[in-house]
């Protein structure tokens, strides 16, 4: 009796092993593989080491995966969660947003921080260090709205104003 419980244990032990080492969204990168951060925006390094500490871990490449993010199912979740918070927003590929999808991250970021909708309570569980105070909150929010004005300033040549452009008549031989 003693003899089969323990080698259930055992093959309990090789499963839970073996699966661990099952990662269904690949195994996480390396930590902090040093991609800058909003490539093209007008940011102060203050804001940013803000943006840093409490954003990139999940919305960027850079992010540091913790021992237990090698340890199925623990592996899983969080994979999908980087997953997600990437697609939604990642940080490293900024300046490949367009202008238009940068204003509406902007305003997506300011309205998150300032409504306490991020960084997630369950991250901070475990994250402590990217919890934001009142006045980080405001310094990202005053961030998003000046540079959301910045972006929106700048002249974006839109296919309707090409098309005008074209339709107008030429005073160059005149």
């Amino acid at each position: 009796m003693i003899r089969k419980v323990l080698i259930a244990a055992g093959i309990a032990a090789v499963v839970t092993v073996g699966g661990s080492l099952i990662h269904p969204l690949r195994m996480p990168g390396a930590p902090g593989n040093g991609h800058t951060i909003l490539r093209e925006a007008q940011i102060d390094p203050d804001t940013l080491a803000i943006l840093q500490r409490a954003c990139q871990n999940c919305h960027s490449q850079n992010t540091e995966w913790p021992w237990y993010s090698r340890v199925a199912p623990v592996s899983w979740l969080l994979a999908g969660d980087v997953q997600q918070a990437r697609l939604h927003m990642n940080l490293s590929q900024w300046q490949d947003y367009s202008v238009d999808d940068r204003v509406r991250l902007l305003s997506e970021i300011g309205s998150a921080v300032r409504n306490r909708k991020m960084p997630v309570q369950r991250y901070l569980l475990l994250h402590p260090e990217a919890r934001l105070t009142d006045m980080e909150r405001q310094q990202i929010y005053r961030w998003t709205r000046t540079e959301r004005g910045r972006l929106s300033l700048r002249p974006i040549p839109t296919a309707s104003r090409l098309l005008r452009a074209s339709l107008l008549p030429s005073h160059r031989g005149m």
